[in-house]
């Protein structure tokens, strides 16, 4: 109380109060002569006795303001003592009378300075410098500190998850933040048993009841982790939110969550307490260690991921989740980590630890978070998790990821012996935000905004700002003053997770380039001298503040009530390459577009691949797939809202093409799944439709081995393979070899008769060309499966489709198998019928042909069994499958028996599809019935006279992939330059678990 100012304002005072008033006076008076001796003292006295002048002074101060009897000793700390907020600002305003103007001491400086001695300490360096400084703020001069150096020293966030109060995802959240949405609630509003936990809506006492409250948090997918009901009853619900909110985060980045089994994947999380430990004991049952202990809640999150990198639960209380980010950061500089999943997790359900903060003064008795307002009186608890991906810059820009931003600096330190275990440090959390500074090379006056921690205290919030006036205001422009906010205002205090939530709101903002209002945020703190201050509250939606030679900069704080204190700077991602999309409203990150190699079989890793004059694919696969057939129609249904959230552009061809190829390689491919061949928007549009309003549920496949089956060359029609020549680099490459191969025996182009070039599309119903053609295009249809990951375990063909057979089994090369495929032509052209001269024309083709074992299942469709390893397919053998009627109804049940999932027939067009279904053995009374096989066909020939059809090798990849195989969907895009986009994130199918 500043009584100066009470006694000029009351005239009618009680007599008691008087002499109180009286007193007040005398020792302002006195307080004033001993100052000016104290200045006269200090300016006469060596420099090496100002402390111990100051520390009298001090003394006395205190011992007045405090009515004590004698004066204290030094070392003593002020609440120590029995001081009080109240008593603090009278010492505060006794000092700053005292001092006339030469110095003025902050609100929060007995906070800061908790002792005699620290603070005499502290008031003889300021004194020392009053004719050189302003007096507010107090601007502590840091070293000299490198920019920042090459682009790769940063860390990128490249994937974000989160599940907050009222918002499921990053997008969600951003939308909820623009419209000022405030997400506490009184009780829980969903139909869970809440019965003495915090939240219950029936609570009688408000302050169990009032909070920023998830939604369904009793509900978990237990299935898609392979957790049994049992166990998941007793896990602690932060376990489930990490496992979800993680899986997001990844798809997120683009990343397939399955393939990072193995990997030096580093996981840092925020977790302690143990709240739902509480509910377990009260209800009666056991508690789960493994359910519920914070280390088995990082520990299973590495467990399920597969992930081999540190495994790490922090808790620093508030702090910790940005202490995560911290120690994710130094493991990725350090090389322990390769990639980074970083997040914190909180769940409030404990009444007895409210009523502990509660008591402590902590939480708010308005149930509202008033961040940096005069009437701020704590804040209120929440539940959320919050979840980002980190890898090394340079790794990231070289994967192509998508960048939100870059971690550019970190900090932490601890208050030490300040007023109090639980009472912010000022001078600490300048030295924090100093390191974070230097660490990421830096300059105070670039950070644009501060993200802070703003608990909504009416101590702390003070302190916080001062501490970031302090450091931030260095040489920084009056026009361009530090913007603050805190996202604790919106969605409670979520503790753990507190640090890592507004990280991710200071990315977002910094992605859509607007900071969002301070929610209940109206009149400022009286405890700050706001007009003397180089900071302002971001009061309304603000523009962030932008610099031509920079990108933007932003800091984020968190303090925890043990002492803690973290610091991150984030960066934007200034990269020509970072092209953002617009997803409805908003701005998002795109990868830098990748080319995407082509890989060619081992067999034929020696043809040189085309790098040039290909034309762009007209047909792309988007695979979708889910654990269960309801979930899959709900990927259908997101994909569809998806495209009705995208500007015009994001559905042009391109656009379209990383869609797919994101979908592809960037999601993990489960048992229920549907492939969707598309041309365009509307294309796809009407699949997804089909998909999500289907009644037929699909059927899960576990292929085991797939069965190439290559037709002869009746097959053949004009034109066939012309789309793959254009389009599939791989494809092209073999028949492009093909060509120069009979160039050099005909001296005419293969691949003229083959598309019906200029005059010669007649010659293809000659066996001399037809057969080598036929050879040629399924050769190259066995390199293209090959390059996107699929082979066969076991092959057969009819005809020259035999010899194509015999290639993909490593029995005969490329080449010498279309030369035997062009002496087997021109021989059944021109000596139909003439068997002893075809067999010595035979002899003489494969005169000189290095013929070896097969390295793969063969089956002779001479006699439809299997090619012994000892067999020799010489002239002899060919000699008979030349003669002798085909075995093919022999072949097929071979492959039965050899217990072929998957039939691919590999030819110009459907010739041997029906067969294989007809001649199929019908094993439904055996004891181990066989199902029938999927059977596929790889292109097909047009109707009419019409073009080749849209959906040919497309097609049947999306049909392989139905039946359970996983190509390497690279593969589809080889040649191409591809970039990583944003999808719709995995559905997941919860269930009540709940103890």
């Amino acid at each position: 109380m500043d009584w100066s100012v009470f006694e000029e304002a009351v005239e009618d005072r009680p007599t008691f109060l008087e002499d109180l008033l009286s007193s007040a006076s005398d020792d302002g008076m006195d307080a004033a002569a001993e100052s000016e001796d104290l200045l006269t003292r200090l300016r006469s006295a060596p420099p090496a006795e100002h402390q111990e002048v100051m520390a009298s002074f001090l003394q006395q101060e205190v011992q007045a303001v405090l009515r004590l009897s004698t004066a204290p000793a030094p070392t003593v700390g002020f609440f120590d003592l029995g001081m009080d907020s109240l008593m603090a600002v009278e010492l505060r305003n006794r000092l700053n009378r005292a001092f006339a103007g030469d110095y003025t001491a902050s609100n929060t400086m007995v906070f800061d300075y908790p002792d005699i001695e620290t603070l005499a300490e502290h008031l003889v360096g300021e004194l020392g410098q009053a004719d050189e400084t302003p007096p507010l703020p107090t601007v502590v001069a840091t070293e000299s500190r490198p920019r920042a150096a090459a682009a790769d020293d940063g860390i990128a966030i490249i994937g974000m998850g989160c599940r907050f109060p009222g918002a499921d995802d990053p997008l969600a959240f951003w939308r909820q933040l623009k419209a000022g949405v405030d997400s506490v609630r009184n009780g829980r509003q969903d139909t869970g048993t809440w019965y003495r936990a915090f939240g219950d809506p029936a609570g009688e006492d408000p302050v169990f009841r009032r909070g920023a409250f998830l939604d369904d948090i009793e509900r978990f997918d237990s299935r898609f982790f392979r957790i049994a009901p049992i166990e998941a009853r007793l896990m602690d619900p932060r376990q489930r939110l990490l496992l979800e909110t993680t899986w997001h985060a990844l798809e997120d980045a683009g990343i397939d969550p399955d393939g990072l089994r193995g990997s030096k994947t580093g996981v840092y999380i925020g977790v302690g307490g143990n709240e739902y430990r509480d509910l377990i004991l009260a209800s009666g049952e056991e508690d789960s260690f493994v359910g519920t202990a914070g280390s088995m809640t990082v520990g299973r999150l590495s467990y399920v991921l597969g992930l081999e990198g540190p495994a790490m639960p922090l808790d620093m209380v508030c702090a910790s989740s940005l202490v995560a980010v911290h120690q994710a950061v130094a493991g990725l500089q350090r090389g322990e980590a390769d990639m980074a999943l970083v997040g914190g997790v909180n769940v409030p359900l404990s009444r007895g630890i409210t009523r502990f903060l509660n008591d402590l003064g902590m939480l708010s008795n308005s149930g509202c978070s008033r961040t940096f307002d005069a009437a701020a009186d704590g804040f209120v608890r929440s539940d959320g998790c919050g979840m980002v991906v980190l890898k090394r810059l340079r790794d990231a820009e070289a994967d192509g990821d998508r960048i939100w931003g870059v971690l550019r600096g970190s900090a932490i330190n601890q208050n030490g012996a300040s007023a109090g275990l639980t009472v912010p440090n000022g001078p600490a959390q300048e030295q924090v935000l100093k390191d974070a500074l230097s660490r990421a090379g830096v300059d105070p006056s670039e950070i644009d905004y501060l993200e802070a921690h703003g608990a909504g205290s009416a101590l702390g919030d003070p302190i916080e700002v001062q501490a970031a006036a302090t450091v931030y205001g260095q040489d920084r422009d009056p026009d361009r003053p530090l913007l603050i906010g805190s996202v604790k205002a919106n969605i409670g205090h979520l503790e753990w997770a507190a640090g890592i939530a507004s990280l991710i709101k200071t990315v977002l903002a910094m992605q859509q380039q607007v900071i969002p209002r301070q929610l209940h945020f109206q009149t400022p703190s009286p405890q700050l001298d706001w007009d003397q201050l180089p900071v302002q509250v971001a009061a309304s939606d603000t523009p962030w503040p932008s610099a031509p030679d920079r990108p933007p900069v932003a800091a984020v704080s968190a303090f925890g009530m043990s002492g803690t204190n973290a610091n991150v700077v984030v960066q934007g991602y200034d990269s020509p390459q970072n092209q953002s999309v617009l997803h409805r409203d908003l701005r998002i990150p795109a990868g830098a577009a990748r080319p995407v190699p082509v890989s060619m079989p081992d067999l034929l890793a020696r043809i040189p691949v085309p790098t040039s004059g290909m034309s762009e694919r007209d047909t792309r696969l988007l695979p979708l797939s889910a654990k269960s057939d309801v979930a899959l129609r709900e990927v259908a249904e997101r994909y569809l809202s998806w495209f009705d959230e995208q500007s015009p552009d994001a559905t042009a061809r391109a656009e379209l093409s990383d869609l797919a190829w994101t979908a592809s390689v960037g999601r993990s491919h489960f048992d229920f799944r549907s492939g969707l061949a598309f041309t365009d928007a509307e294309s796809l549009r009407e699949r997804l439709v089909a998909l999500a309003e289907s009644t037929v549920e699909p059927v899960p496949q576990s292929p085991r081995r797939v069965a190439f089956a290559y037709s002869g060359h009746g097959s053949r029609w004009v034109g066939m393979g012309q789309d793959l020549y254009r389009s599939e680099p791989v494809a092209r490459a073999v028949l492009d070899h093909c060509d120069a191969v009979l160039r050099n025996e005909r001296g005419t182009s293969l691949l003229d008769v083959m598309f019906g070039r200029e005059a010669t599309a007649s010659d293809l119903d000659d066996p001399s060309w037809a057969q080598p053609a036929v050879y040629a295009l399924e050769c190259a249809l066995t390199a293209l499966w090959a390059s996107i990951g699929i082979r066969p375990t076991v092959v057969v063909g009819e005809g020259v489709g035999e010899v194509a057979a015999a290639q993909a089994a490593g029995v005969i090369s490329l080449e010498d198998g279309l030369r035997f495929a062009l002496a087997r032509g021109t021989l059944l052209s021109a000596l139909p019928g003439a068997g002893l001269a075809l067999e010595g024309s035979l002899d003489a083709a494969l005169r000189g042909v290095s013929i070896g074992s097969p390295k793969l299942n063969m089956v002779s469709s001479a006699t439809g069994r299997v090619v012994a390893a000892d067999q020799a397919l010489d002239a002899a053998y060919w000699h008979r499958q030349i003669r002798e009627p085909v075995e093919f109804a022999r072949c097929v049940e071979t492959l039965a028996a050899l217990a072929s999932d998957v039939v691919v027939e590999v030819g110009p067009d459907v010739a041997l599809r029906s067969i294989v279904i007809e001649a199929w053995p019908d094993s439904s009374a055996a004891a181990e019935p066989r199902r029938d096989p999927v059977a596929l066909t790889s292109l097909r020939r047009p109707a009419g006279n019409g073009p080749s059809p849209d959906f040919g090798f497309v097609d049947a990849i999306a049909a392989a992939y139905e039946a359970g195989l996983t190509p390497t969907f690279a593969g589809l895009f080889a040649g191409e330059t591809r970039r990583r986009v944003s999808l719709p994130s995995y559905p997941f199918q919860r269930r009540h678990h709940w103890v």
